[in-house]
């Protein structure tokens, strides 16, 4: 049998191996989309969006057990699951469809260390290291 390893939504993921993962996640280009991949890394790793027979898109549990079974066909101990929406402020995201600006405050993606400050490449030094 197939352990499910359940982790908090901003648990980092193990590391190194062979390793299914399950994760819900925001979409990168669409942040009202939310995303579930089955993914399997080692000999032959494979990323892929959760979908059944037909193509439809899984709920977050279904595309857990989908990934246990074939973590067992695979040779695979466990299933990470972890559900990146599930934090108290993306469930606010959610709930305001999308839009990162809940409670009327910007995110910031500051790294000081790194010279890097404000809310898009356009807000940080050239010598960032980022194409413009």
């Amino acid at each position: 049998m197939v352990e499910i390893i359940r982790m908090d939504p901003h648990d980092p993921l193990p590391g190194g191996g062979h390793l299914a993962v399950v994760i819900r996640r925001f979409g990168q280009d669409d942040p009202n989309a939310v995303i579930t991949e089955i993914d399997f890394f080692g000999a032959h790793p494979t990323i892929r969006i959760a979908a059944g027979p037909h193509g439809e898109a899984l709920a977050f549990e279904d595309a857990v057990h989908q990934a246990a079974r074939e973590a067992k066909l695979r040779g695979f101990a466990r299933v990470y699951a972890v559900d990146r929406t599930a934090g108290r402020r993306e469930q606010e995201v959610i709930g305001h469809h999308g839009d990162h600006a809940v409670r009327s405050s910007e995110l910031s993606d500051t790294d000081e260390e790194e010279g890097e400050s404000g809310t898009t490449i356009w807000d940080r030094p050239g010598s960032a290291g980022y194409m413009r």
